[in-house]
């Protein structure tokens, strides 16, 4: 199975000139209400047990309506259509939950839905003694050379060491990533918690994106992620 990293589209001629897409709220939607989208940040690892309130993005005013539309909330947390909903739900996601979206284009109202993933453990079945790390700063993407790291706890150990000495941009990040044979080979959607920022999708998935016409999102060869 090949593998795919995500990558959110800032081709004009398909995004728009602004990018994110959405990154504000209509007037009277208030994001940090009890239900509301900022209550979703702290559901790192566990989703909420209610059904948060949504109606109320923005699209930025010379910004394109597409299938999966960027923002500037949270990683875990995508813009999707209905067509684009429909597609993912034909194949094998990591653990996520699809809830309804108003997002306004000027006063129009568009249902979309935003899909919620969490961080999963397949960090546990990363191959470490075959992986390689780097040391890597977070904000300005520069990498430092690698670093051994033969076990998660290892890995955690020397991320704190490097956050003290570099600050909180300073970190340890997975180079090329190989997992083990216990790692599920049917999934299409997934990220790799604590090892990198890359959201990874199946070449069957990505085709079914690209078959169905789905605009948004863009895939680069994940020549960094071995699967055995």
């Amino acid at each position: 199975m090949k593998y795919y990293i995500i990558k959110e589209s800032i081709n004009e001629n398909i995004v728009g000139k602004d990018f994110p897409q959405v990154h504000k709220f209509i007037k009277g939607y208030n994001p940090d209400a009890p239900k509301a989208l900022f209550s979703l940040y702290k559901y790192v690892e566990s989703f909420p047990d209610y059904m948060p309130e949504l109606d109320g993005m923005m699209l930025a005013g010379y910004a394109k309506l597409t299938d999966f539309v960027s923002s500037s909330f949270s990683s875990q947390l995508f813009i999707i259509s209905e067509n684009g909903r429909k597609t993912l739900d034909q194949y094998n996601l990591c653990p996520h939950r699809f809830y309804p979206l108003g997002l306004y284009k000027r006063k129009v109202k568009h249902d979309y839905f935003l899909l919620k993933t969490i961080l999963a453990d397949y960090i546990d079945y990363v191959d470490f003694e075959k992986s390689s790390f780097i040391e890597y700063n977070i904000a300005s993407k520069e990498k430092f050379g690698e670093v051994s790291v033969n076990s998660k706890e290892e890995l955690f150990r020397k991320r704190d060491e490097v956050e003290k000495q570099g600050g909180v941009c300073q970190t340890i990040w997975g180079n090329r990533i190989v997992m083990n044979s216990l790692f599920d080979k049917e999934l299409d959607f997934f990220s790799i918690s604590w090892i990198d920022s890359n959201d990874y999708v199946s070449e069957r998935l990505k085709n079914a994106i690209e078959d169905n016409g789905l605009t948004g999102w863009e895939f680069t060869p994940a020549t960094n992620l071995i699967v055995e």
